[in-house]
């Protein structure tokens, strides 16, 4: 029987080696960016839909105040509710300090 011998690895075969893991190391650095980039976007446009959300509901809530702030609407109940009622300008008494 004869024994067979390895053959020694080619001088460049270190250099070879770690040019592929830093190759392989830099794909999977770029899919992790990636996946956090989209992650990131997700969350960017979920942020942003609350935010619109939060902005309609506060219109709404302004729009509401508006209406039951309003003047007539004020008068009106008074004048209802209250009994209250315009003075006559001969009924109006001026008060000095």
């Amino acid at each position: 029987m004869s024994k067979i011998y390895a053959k020694p690895l080619p001088r460049l075969s270190g250099i070879l080696l770690f040019l592929f893991i830093a190759n392989v190391v830099s794909a999977v650095s770029v899919s992790y960016s990636a996946h956090n980039s989209r992650k990131y976007l997700n969350e960017l446009f979920e942020a942003t839909q609350v935010r619109d959300r939060t902005q309609a509901e506060w219109g709404r809530f302004v729009l509401e105040q508006s209406t039951w702030t309003a003047h007539n609407r004020i008068e009106t109940l008074a004048i209802q509710q209250l009994g209250m009622h315009i003075p006559e300008p001969a009924a109006i008494r001026m008060v000095s300090p």
